[in-house]
């Protein structure tokens, strides 16, 4: 047993639990930097990816815009009062107007603007809108 004691690294050699050694330093740095260049390699393809994302999207939006030009030049067309004359003329046989006939009416037109009147029936009771309490002492005998 004694030779065995002398081939065992003394005590004081051996590297104590929580200390850093080289190896371990080492160690942690290479990590370290490997988890670094990782995330700059994720983070520079999720904004590749995002920037291709926006492009696409930008490309969508001035497709939609040139649409909504060509329908509005379109419906600008359709609207023309001389589309409308031929088209009434040509598929409905329309002609214009020989014999122009003025009437007068001998009421003045109304002062107010013109909206149309509520269908409502008038002999139906109005409704009551005071509170609930109020008509409970209304109710009351207390007079």
């Amino acid at each position: 047993m004694a030779t065995l004691d002398r081939l065992a690294p003394p005590v004081a050699a051996l590297p104590r639990e929580g200390t850093w050694t080289p190896r371990r330093a080492i160690a942690t740095a290479v990590t370290t930097a490997v988890a670094i260049a990782l995330l700059q390699v994720f983070q520079s393809g999720t904004f590749a990816n995002t920037g291709a994302t926006i492009q696409q999207l930008e490309a969508a939006r001035t497709d939609a815009r040139a649409r909504v030009h060509d329908l509005e030049a379109e419906i600008a067309a359709l609207a023309s009062l001389d589309r409308t004359e031929r088209a009434a003329r040509e598929r409905l046989g329309m002609v214009r107007a020989t014999n122009i006939t003025y009437i007068e009416v001998g009421v003045p037109a109304p002062a107010g603007p013109l909206l149309p009147r509520p269908v409502t029936d008038a002999t139906r009771p109005t409704e009551d809108n005071r509170a609930w309490w109020e008509k409970i002492l209304q109710a009351l005998p207390l007079r």
